[in-house]
């Protein structure tokens, strides 16, 4: 029953902190303070594999800077507004607090975006406590798993220490940096806000259902803060702990919703389940930018994890009713088509790979039996090396299988050869997606790993396995057995 809600998007606390601690480097632009109305945001991106960064408030500022040969960015900005910004890269974003005159520096390294993220110049120390800050978060996130058993009020009691501590350090970073009030308040908002992404949470991550059962008890103050917030500010985007704890918030009142309705276990990929969540966001949000944009998030997540036509329509349907974003909803049903055309029973496209020898192949020509094959990228490594542990048991297990992983990284031959062997993944077949971009496009792989099973002729028995199921070897077993 367990679904994790993280700021993360890849990456492990450990590799942070370690990262943080050694990348502050002088950086290429000027960053003494503007005493007059013009702001300037500039930056370096490391190792860039897109062309470019988009910074925006999500009103009145969203500008998409090219970067030059170097990596290097720019912008301008006459009687920019105080607070909070958003920063992205294409399968990253971080926010960043800027007032009307600074001169804020900021660099960044792809190969690990958040852990390298940092500031120099104008209210880089703000900047710099925010990184901190989102590096505690996410470590007390995993910390906190470790109480998901406990009751509500013990669970609520840990909570609360964890966000008396965080404040207690911003007050003294507030007394040693003398931060303005504006931005303490953003950092103390952000610390609330996780706290209650928190006990949002607690329910799904129970091993029980403490809706089903009759002697837990919630705190009164457990859920109060709903009423307390106004979530109905576009702004709030800029808020790196507003994403997580709007999702956490939504999936706990449609599990609720569906618990006190059924007396079967809640299924968190059903299409009942995701139309629920749906129904929640247009009913809590008003403001059309943030209804549209976690209308958007919510179809993008479930299609790429159904299995069948019949569910993707039916939920496209429900989100066609609720948004109001001509463009995205266009982007939504080409989405939709793409995975609906990979059903079981459809054909796999035969796609180019490049094999350990360096010669170009057809994945045809490789897959001569049943197969499973699992896409993986070395930019998410602990799913990288825990899903080739996991393909080594069930090769064993299951010979009659054939496991195969393609990675979807734009590196060289010899740069994918180092990752291998560092990684240990030689007992393995491995091959390389060659043409990117086009095959990302057919299988609909970007931003997410992915794990299908095959017949010999390419025909797609299953287009979404999840090889870290509990019943997996139960699954294996069936597609043998068909």
């Amino acid at each position: 029953m367990i679904k994790l809600f993280t700021l993360s998007r890849k990456r492990t606390i450990t590799t942070r902190l370690l990262i943080l601690s050694i990348i502050w480097i002088p950086f290429l632009y000027s960053c003494e303070e503007d005493t007059s109305g013009t702001t300037y945001i500039s930056g370096k991106v490391v190792n860039p594999e897109a062309s470019y960064v988009v910074i925006t408030d999500y009103m009145d500022v969203r500008d998409t800077l090219q970067l030059d040969d170097h990596g290097n960015f720019q912008a301008t900005y006459e009687d920019l507004k105080s607070g909070l910004y958003s920063i992205s890269y294409p399968g990253e974003y971080q926010s960043f607090y800027v007032d009307k005159g600074d001169s804020l520096g900021m660099r960044a390294n792809t190969k690990a975006f958040d852990e390298t993220l940092a500031f120099t110049g104008a209210h880089s120390r703000e900047n710099n406590f925010l990184i901190q800050l989102y590096i505690d978060i996410e470590k007390s996130n995993m910390r906190l798993l470790k109480y998901k058993n406990e009751s509500p009020e013990v669970f609520y009691k840990n909570v609360q220490n964890v966000k008396k501590e965080r404040l207690k350090n911003l007050d003294n970073a507030v007394a040693k940096y003398n931060f303005e009030d504006r931005f303490v308040d953003f950092a103390r908002f952000i610390i609330n806000l996780n706290s209650y992404y928190e006990l949002e949470r607690y329910p799904i991550l129970n091993d029980g259902n403490p809706y089903e059962d009759e002697g837990v008890v919630f705190p009164e103050e457990f859920f109060a803060h709903r009423q307390r917030l106004d979530l109905n500010k576009t702004k709030l985007l800029n808020n790196y702990a507003f994403r997580p704890f709007m999702n956490a918030m939504v999936s706990n009142i449609a599990f609720k919703k569906l618990s006190i309705k059924n007396d079967d276990d809640v299924d968190l990929n059903s299409y009942y389940y995701n139309k629920e969540r749906l129904a929640i966001i247009d009913s809590t949000l008003t403001d059309e930018t943030l209804k549209n944009y976690f209308a958007a998030s919510e179809i993008r997540n479930f299609i790429r994890r159904r299995k069948n036509a019949k569910d993707i329509n039916l939920l496209v349907n429900d989100f066609l009713t609720i948004s109001t974003d001509e463009r995205v909803n266009a982007e939504i049903a080409q989405m939709a088509s793409t995975y609906i055309s990979l059903d079981p029973g459809q054909p796999l496209p035969n796609f180019k790979l490049r094999d350990i020898e360096n010669e170009t192949v057809m994945l045809k020509e490789e897959v001569k039996n049943l197969s499973v094959l699992y896409y993986w990228s070395i930019k998410d490594k602990n799913y990288a090396v825990g899903i080739h542990e996991q393909v080594k048991d069930l090769q064993l297990k299951y010979p009659e299988i054939e496991f195969i992983g393609i990675n979807i990284d734009d590196l060289g031959y010899d740069e994918w050869q180092d990752v291998i062997a560092q990684n240990n993944f030689r007992d393995s077949r491995e091959f390389q997606i060659s043409g990117r971009s086009s095959v990302e496009r057919q299988l609909a792989l970007r931003n997410s790993n992915r794990s299908m099973v095959v017949d010999h002729d390419l025909t797609i028995i299953d287009p979404n396995i999840n090889l870290f199921y509990y019943r997996i070897e139960t699954t294996l077993l069936g597609y043998i057995n068909r």
